[in-house]
């Protein structure tokens, strides 16, 4: 197929093509009321470790993230991207790779090339698009007709970066990531933190954490300005229906436009007999 343009022309002017402001990380529960929790989106994402008998926790609050917002932000506004060549997580995500809302880099060569095309991606659009009055992708996607498409980069740490990635990539690429519409939830076991990987100490360094040890979760004023309301509030992890929310998804996939002939690329030299 032809490679989709990381741009979109839009004409509907009331359509909110800003990122969201937050990360709906869970909810907050006291009596019969609940009230969801997010932690900003605008420093560009997050690490979520976990100890051995949280992970599946922490892996449906990942799943259920991403799906929320593949579901619920304008069609095609957004990509999700992992990097892990691990036993597979995301059985729900897996689907919209047929619709070209989720790829998966799962071994150091496809990781390598991925990488390369995020961070090709990003330096370009600080070159061309971003300046003092469209300092992020956000505020130029409520501007301009030519959408640019936003990517969330899923990144198991204990897969990627290796060693052999540049130290100085990998800085730059954190470092500059978020203002091209590109955000970063990295996630692996705790045991990670005494990684000796510069690289991978460089993203622990970067972003927020957000840990879960034994099933609970630790909210921290980094993660949550108004922790004030954890003394009496209960906080449960986002868990939602990842099966309906992936068919609202693929409902609201241009499939069409996928299937259509001028968008498939024959192979070249074939014959038949």
């Amino acid at each position: 197929m032809k490679k989709i343009s990381e741009s979109k022309s839009m004409t509907d002017k009331d359509e909110n093509y800003a990122f969201p402001w937050g990360f709906h990380i869970g909810d907050l529960y006291k009596d019969n009321e609940s009230l969801p929790l997010y932690t900003l989106s605008s420093d560009g994402g997050f690490c979520l470790l976990y100890d051995s008998v949280s992970e599946a926790k922490a892996d449906r609050l990942l799943e259920s993230l991403c799906l929320e917002l593949l579901s619920t932000m304008p069609h095609e506004s957004l990509k999700v991207d992992l990097f892990d060549f691990g036993r597979k997580k995301f059985y729900n995500l897996s689907p919209l790779q047929y619709v070209q809302l989720y790829r998966t880099a799962y071994d150091p060569k496809l990781m390598s090339a991925l990488f390369e095309e995020l961070e090709e991606m990003v330096i370009s659009r600080h070159k061309e698009l971003l300046c003092c009055n469209r300092p992020t992708i956000s505020e130029h996607n409520q501007k301009s007709k030519l959408k640019q498409v936003y990517h969330l980069v899923l990144i198991n740490l204990e897969n990627f970066p290796t060693e052999e990635l540049e130290l100085r990539r990998i800085k730059n690429f954190v470092e500059s990531a978020v203002q091209a519409g590109v955000y970063v939830i990295a996630f692996g076991n705790q045991d990670i933190e005494q990684s000796e990987n510069q690289t991978t100490q460089t993203i622990l360094e970067h972003f927020k954490k957000l840990r879960v040890t034994e099933g609970e979760f630790a909210i921290t004023k980094e993660i949550f300005e108004f922790v004030e309301l954890l003394e009496d509030h209960t906080f449960k992890s986002l868990d939602l229906d990842k099966g309906a929310l992936m068919q609202k998804a693929l409902t609201n996939a241009d499939i069409e436009s996928l299937i259509n002939p001028e968008n498939i690329k024959l192979e070249e030299n074939t014959k038949v007999n």
